[in-house]
């Protein structure tokens, strides 16, 4: 596609970044591209105002805003961008298209993770291990989002063989206090560990969940606990809020909030 059709499918629009924290050794790992309006606006208030074909040229540049975005701001972290998985099926150069972006931006591939989300209903599994094939041999990895709330669950699972799953936040809300979502995360932790998946928990938004994730044997989490979105610009180390203390050490210390009673 054109760079002409692209700019012509192209709202405006901005990036807020989020990090993703390894709680253990307190640092980032990750930030998280996405999409806002200008000035920090709803996702929505961009994504719904493109349909079919339009919304290849706008993942495009988004990819392309986030990633000189990130160079822009020297993160030296991984950059988690998101692409629909219609997108992957249903436009054949969009792996090309990125790597043309990283390119320009001097962006280097083996930093881009590409989150494909599990809330689209896929109609060719097969055919999107391709496509996820072929953005492993240009050195990108790729995520499963919202793994566990959405329409493909396993059969995505075993098609893709992701390098990262999120746990969806339906599944971490509230987990410390709710003893059947601890027994399905606990259930996805050890479905994945012979495939050597890392997991990271999406939504973590109290001191409670955190220590239950923990627990649980997560140590890569994201939400606002630690730190919400910025609009065009990372948050740092510094500015994240990290209420465990010196973990490990601090899951021991929130324990009682992991055994409180489930309903």
């Amino acid at each position: 596609m054109s760079e002409a059709v692209i700019d012509q499918a192209t709202p405006g629009f901005g990036i807020a970044f989020q990090p993703i924290v390894d709680v253990g050794g307190r640092r980032i790992l990750a930030q998280e591209a996405l999409v806002r309006g200008l000035g920090g606006g709803p996702a929505a208030g961009v994504l719904n105002r493109v349909e079919g074909g339009q919304r290849f040229g706008l993942e495009i540049a988004i990819a392309r805003h986030a990633l000189a975005r990130a160079v822009a701001l020297g993160i030296a972290t991984d950059v988690h961008v998101n692409v629909s998985p219609g997108v992957l099926l249903h436009a054949p150069d969009v792996l090309g298209a990125i790597a043309a972006v990283a390119e320009a931006e001097r962006f280097p591939l083996a930093r881009l993770v590409l989150e494909v989300t599990e809330g689209e209903r896929i109609d060719d599994p097969p055919r999107l291990r391709q496509a996820v094939e072929a953005a492993r041999r240009l050195g990108i990895r790729i995520a499963i989002d919202d793994f566990g709330a959405g329409y493909n669950g396993l059969s995505l699972l075993a098609e893709v063989q992701p390098d990262i799953i999120k746990i969806d936040m339906t599944l971490t809300r509230g987990i410390d206090l709710h003893r059947v979502r601890r027994s399905i995360v606990a259930g996805i932790l050890r479905m994945v560990e012979p495939m050597g998946l890392r997991v990271i928990a999406e939504g973590v938004e109290s001191v409670g969940e955190l220590g239950c994730l923990h627990a649980l044997g997560i140590t890569e989490m994201q939400g606002f606990l630690f730190a919400h979105p910025i609009y065009e610009r990372a948050p740092v180390e510094r500015e994240l809020h990290l209420p465990f203390g010196a973990v490990p050490g601090g899951p021991a210390r929130l324990e009682p909030a992991f055994a409180a009673p489930a309903p």
